[in-house]
């Protein structure tokens, strides 16, 4: 279990019997070190594999960590998860000792769920529908601050959050109702059951001899509450690893002094991952002079990367007239190094600051034809004629599903107008079937209402161990694929390979014997990672979806005053601390190249704008010039 460990590595594996805070650098081989704990502690203290909680904040790291560990012990773990997912767990079992009307068939609501039904509330509640990103904000932060009570929390908050409390009131109404759950209200309502219910508590105290947090400095406040109320009945078995110089997430609710506090609160022990096993030295140098100018709180947090590699590696800045300019040269040196043939499309990524940026690079790698993938925009399950047929499947299998509801009950057209539905929202009662059987439709409505009764009821049995039989019904019933050509004659036939492919994943999930409601967990608890394809092509990503990635090649483009570091952060002294350490993190993803650059103007609003360079340019170019000064 300690084979190939370097002497810290080693260190904190062998560590056992009290709190452990591991402080691990980019590159210095975390990953390993947790695995090998893992094995560690099953083959040196006995401990059951069931019984080691390891929590990760990504999927596709829990992933990663699971097949480490099975490959080595030839043991599959079952107790490493995200976040999310052990909430999901804990839920299934003991939601009914909330006492709310919720059961363990509840659905998850993602993103646009939630937002839609704000959006309809606050129509409802005659008010603003543009305070729709503001309310649904207010209501998120206010579940990962854990409170008995959010509507009252959000109603104490300052001008103008206050103003939210009514709708957070009915939209946990609504999702009570509809038997749903929010990304949110999943942590939340986990917290609420350990502290508001002893037994519990204890009972999944009980489940682990062992805790491991993950990327620790990404936990909220709720999250970090959470790790005290599993960890409380041992104290003394946890370890967690995280790198302040990596919180990337503020803006989401990640507390980075919850490392501090980790280290106060549980007398932590803390070691240190200085070691660099990815990148070489020159790119090094340049993440250890941006973040050895962080503020002077965390100054004996800072760690100083190091790397046994004797090659130096390619760092290079290069300033463009125009931003066109600078997308052409990014193009000319991704095909110059991929002909020398030591690096292929793959190897290389683009990562950027903010979104629009992908538009340029995109123009200019098509013009020279470089096969290129963006890892942002629109999911494979968010896309209309795919979540609808989903939310048919919703539907079937939780008929109290509002948000499924909505958006089935016309499509394809029933004839089913907004009185109409107006008058069944106000039959429901325990839900929709019911309320579409109370209400008093005309003649044709009625057919129409009844066939969709008719297949919701055929199916609500099937549905959980045969998705794929079900769809492949329901495309047949609704003449689906007739209904996408009518009804976008423009670009059907991507819309009916994205069907296809559908039921693809859906016969592989009924082959395999996976529930429905997992493969819906799965898909909607998953990042932006875990949709990154394996084609040869240049990767185009935001550096927040980057993080925890790694590349032979890295380019850094728009490096300016307003882009990078951003404009909004030139505001605050705490934004800004965050840009140095996202410039950081952006560094230390390349293991052999990073090229830096920025344009010398941008087109905005249609007028040329001149741009300064970042100060982070300034403050690594004696680096990147070899020791000369400019």
């Amino acid at each position: 279990m300690l084979k190939g460990l370097n002497q810290e590595q080693k260190a904190a594996v062998e560590h056992f019997g009290s709190p452990l805070l591991l402080l691990a650098g980019a590159g210095s081989g975390k990953t390993k070190v947790l695995t090998h704990k893992i094995g560690y502690l099953i083959k040196e203290k006995n401990i059951k594999p069931h019984r080691i909680l390891a929590i990760t904040f990504t999927k596709k790291a829990a992933q990663e960590m699971a097949g480490r560990v099975e490959r080595m012990l030839s043991i599959k773990p079952r107790s490493i998860s995200t976040f999310h997912s052990f909430c999901v767990r804990v839920l299934r079992e003991d939601i009914a000792a909330l006492g709310r009307n919720f059961d363990k068939n509840f659905i998850i609501y993602d993103q646009t769920d939630s937002k839609k039904t704000v959006k309809d509330i606050l129509r409802r509640l005659n008010l603003d529908p543009k305070e729709t990103d503001a309310a649904q904000k207010t209501i998120s932060k206010a579940k990962q601050t854990y409170r008995d009570n959010i509507v009252e929390y959000i109603a104490g908050m300052p001008f103008p959050q206050n103003q939210h409390a009514e709708t957070a009131n009915a939209y946990q109404t609504d999702l009570e109702r509809s038997n749903a759950l929010d990304y949110d209200d999943l942590i939340h309502y986990t917290a609420h059951l350990f502290v508001t219910r002893p037994e519990v508590r204890g009972k999944w105290q009980d489940r682990y001899d062992f805790f491991m947090v993950d990327e620790f400095q990404d936990t909220n406040e709720i999250q970090y509450s959470l790790i005290k109320l599993l960890s409380a009945g041992n104290r003394n078995n946890i370890f967690v690893v995280g790198d302040p110089f990596q919180t990337i997430y503020t803006w989401r609710g990640a507390v980075p002094e919850n490392i501090l506090k980790f280290g106060r609160e549980f007398n932590a022990t803390e070691m240190r991952l200085e070691k660099n096993y990815r990148s070489t030295k020159k790119i090094l140098d340049v993440a250890n002079i941006v973040i050895g100018n962080v503020d002077r709180m965390w100054a004996d947090k800072v760690l100083t990367l190091h790397t046994d590699k004797e090659e130096e590696g390619e760092v290079e800045y290069r300033s463009a007239e125009g931003n066109d300019a600078e997308n052409r040269h990014i193009a000319e040196k991704i095909i110059a190094l991929a002909k020398t043939e030591k690096y292929s499309y793959s190897d290389m990524a683009i990562l950027i600051r903010m979104s629009f940026l992908s538009r340029g690079l995109e123009s200019s790698f098509m013009r020279y034809g470089i096969p290129y993938e963006i890892v942002r925009g629109l999911a494979f399950y968010e896309r209309a004629e795919v979540k609808n047929l989903l939310c048919y499947l919703r539907l079937m299998s939780n008929t109290r599903d509002r948000a499924a509801f909505d958006r089935v009950v016309n499509t394809p057209s029933r004839g089913i107008g907004k009185k109409a539905i107006g008058m069944i929202t106000g039959n429901f009662k325990t839900g929709w079937v019911q309320a579409l059987r109370d209400t008093r439709f005309s003649q044709k409505q009625r057919v129409n209402a009844d066939a969709l009764i008719s297949m919701l009821l055929k199916h609500g049995d099937t549905v959980e161990e045969k998705p794929y039989t079900v769809l492949m019904s329901v495309i047949r019933e609704l003449n689906y694929l007739e209904y996408l050509k009518e009804e976008y004659k423009e670009d059907h036939e991507d819309r009916i390979e994205n069907v296809s492919e559908l039921s693809n994943v859906l016969l592989s999930i009924e082959k395999a014997g996976k529930p429905f409601s997992e493969f819906m967990e799965d898909s909607l608890l998953a990042s932006d990672q875990d949709r990154i394809s394996q084609e040869e092509s240049v990767k185009i990503m935001t550096i927040h979806a980057a993080k925890g990635l790694e590349w032979p090649v890295v380019f850094l483009p728009a490096m300016e005053e307003g882009i990078f570091p951003s404009e909004r952060s030139l505001e605050s002294g705490a934004a800004l601390e965050e840009e140095r350490r996202l410039f950081y993190v952006a560094c230390t993803r390349a293991k052999e190249g990073l090229y830096l650059s920025s344009a010398d103007y941008r087109m905005k609003f249609g007028r040329t704008s001149q741009m300064l360079r970042s100060r982070y340019i300034g403050e690594v170019m004696e680096v990147i010039s070899g020791g000369k000064k400019e």
